[in-house]
């Protein structure tokens, strides 16, 4: 079984279960994915539920006042720069997409603070798009089990290649919630369990480390 497969099994069996993966909402997902950014996820799902069910729509968030949005989000901390980020994301999709995401990579992009990964991560879990979603995780376990190497950075051209080499042509969303959870849960930066990966027994850390 190839390491795509490994992943995407131990995945299956494994699987964080967060409301944002059950949907194929673009806004809900990009919401998520905003609020994730160095943020842990058991952190973001109350916040993330609130915001939510208070302005499910840019539309409604875009009517919103920054003060409204920064109590909602008050607990992620950084209230007003992020405030200032979902009442700017909001008013550009209603002023510049009538309310809705783009599928289009460059026009994500030049929504407030949208980068490679939130882009990617749009792309892939909403529009079904065969994107690689490289963030620190991925860098790790690729450079872990391929170099023997502690850490890789996310915005390591190496890392990227072999992320899109080994992505499936079908079950990509799966992979790369396998390897986000794999390097989050198991593969962690300090005292990695090991044990429970399954890709230990070709890792070139593990083999390192033993």
């Amino acid at each position: 079984m190839c390491i795509a497969e490994e992943i995407t099994r131990w995945y299956r069996e494994n699987g964080r279960d967060f409301p944002w993966r059950k949907t194929d909402d673009p806004f809900e997902i990009l919401v998520a994915e905003l609020m994730l950014q160095k943020t842990s996820a058991s952190q973001v799902l109350p916040i993330y539920e609130e915001l939510l069910e208070r302005w499910p729509r840019p539309e409604e968030l875009s009517e919103a006042s920054l003060d409204d949005i920064a109590d909602v989000i008050y607990p992620l901390g950084l209230q007003n720069v992020r405030s200032k980020r979902f009442d700017r994301l909001a008013e550009d999709l209603v002023e510049r997409f009538e309310g809705k995401i783009p599928d289009d990579e460059v026009e994500l992009k030049s929504l407030k603070g949208v980068g490679e990964y939130i882009s990617d991560s749009v792309l892939c879990m909403a529009f079904g798009k065969r994107r690689a979603m490289v963030d620190a995780n991925a860098g790790r376990l690729f450079g872990r089990y391929f170099e023997g190497e502690k850490d890789y950075s996310a915005v390591d051209g190496w890392v990227r290649e072999k992320f899109e080499e080994l992505l499936p042509e079908e079950d990509f969303r799966e992979f790369n919630l396998g390897v986000l959870d794999l390097g989050a849960e198991i593969c962690r930066q300090t005292h990695p369990l090991c044990d429970e990966c399954p890709l230990s027994e070709r890792c070139e850390y593990r083999e390192d480390e033993s």
